[in-house]
């Protein structure tokens, strides 16, 4: 396959849209704690850790995937990021589960 002149750039692109997420992720983990009520605060903060737990680890992950990443984009082999993104999806909508419930109740 022939390589593109855009090299490494489109992986470094959705590497850092990743990262933005995993950011995300943590800033409304840490809203979780800010607007929840005073009985509730607890189970808001273990929600918010068990988030910015989550957060860290997406960002690990993504940051260990980019340098994979790289080296198929530059060799020209497909990426299958299936699981990465499932997992993604899923994760954002426990967070926004956990964020309405603490908003919510």
């Amino acid at each position: 396959m022939a390589r593109t002149g855009d090299p490494g750039l489109q992986v470094e692109r959705t590497t850092l849209a990743w990262m933005r997420t995993s950011m995300s992720f943590a800033v409304v983990s840490l809203l979780m704690i800010r607007t929840s009520r005073p009985e509730t605060v607890v189970v808001a903060v273990i929600l918010a850790l068990a988030g910015l737990v989550a957060s860290a680890g997406l960002g690990l992950v993504q940051r260990s995937r980019h340098r994979d990443r790289v080296t198929d984009f530059n060799e020209a082999v497909p990426v299958h990021g299936f699981r990465a993104v499932a997992a993604g999806t899923v994760l954002t909508l426990l967070l926004a589960g956990a964020a309405l419930w603490c908003v919510w109740s």
